[in-house]
């Protein structure tokens, strides 16, 4: 048992040490230093953590699988997208984010669910409700950018640009709520080949008998 708690914390340590990594690389390659990135950068890697300290805390173990697609999306999204630059240099690398976020979203609304008593919806309204959950987490993300932007004045909705450009303000906003339900789609057709795959192998251990 003590084994198994000690390998819930490996993507903990992962995306500890990747961080580091990021933040060599950083500090090597960029002449200007900002505080926020090594901030940013250094909070993100201990995301993870949220998965063993509620499984130590309600005593019940989390799924690993949870915390290593969160060191993953960590990983792509802020180290490599904000610290080094990936969000300019791959246009749709900021899509490709949001996208996984909402299969990463969608899979821990799931098991928690699942934790809560949702085992016992109807099918209809437990898939309902994690697509309206992802959907309510995109949405918030999309107010702390906003808030962010007005407090550090940046421009991370990119409204600055698209008034400059004589573009839609609002389209990365919806863009991005639009591409994190496409995260959750992906999510589901998963689950449903999945499911297929085993009844199908059901069904052929069944007729072997």
């Amino acid at each position: 048992m003590k084994k198994k708690r000690i390998t819930q914390w490996l993507p903990v340590i992962v995306s500890v040490l990747l961080a580091a990594a990021t933040l060599v690389i950083y500090s090597v390659v960029y002449d200007e230093y900002s505080a926020v990135t090594y901030l940013q950068v250094s909070a993100a890697a201990l995301v993870p953590a949220v998965f063993p300290i509620i499984g130590t805390v309600t005593k019940r173990e989390v799924p690993i699988y949870l915390g290593i697609l969160a060191a993953i999306h960590i990983f792509l999204a802020s180290d490599l997208g904000s610290a080094l630059g990936f969000y300019s240099l791959i246009p749709s690398w900021d899509l490709i984010m949001h996208g996984f976020f909402g299969l990463v979203f969608a899979a821990a609304a799931k098991e928690f669910m699942l934790r809560w008593g949702g085992g016992s919806m109807k099918k209809g309204g437990f898939y309902l409700l994690i697509f309206l959950s992802t959907a309510g987490a995109a949405a918030l993300w999309e107010v702390w950018e906003f808030t962010c932007d007005i407090i550090l004045d940046g421009d991370a909705q990119r409204v600055k640009e698209a008034i400059a450009n004589g573009t839609n303000p609002i389209a990365d906003t919806m863009t991005d709520i639009i591409i994190t339900l496409v995260g959750v789609a992906v999510f589901f057709i998963v689950i449903f080949i999945a499911k297929t795959h085993g009844r199908k192998q059901d069904e052929k251990r069944d007729s072997n008998l």
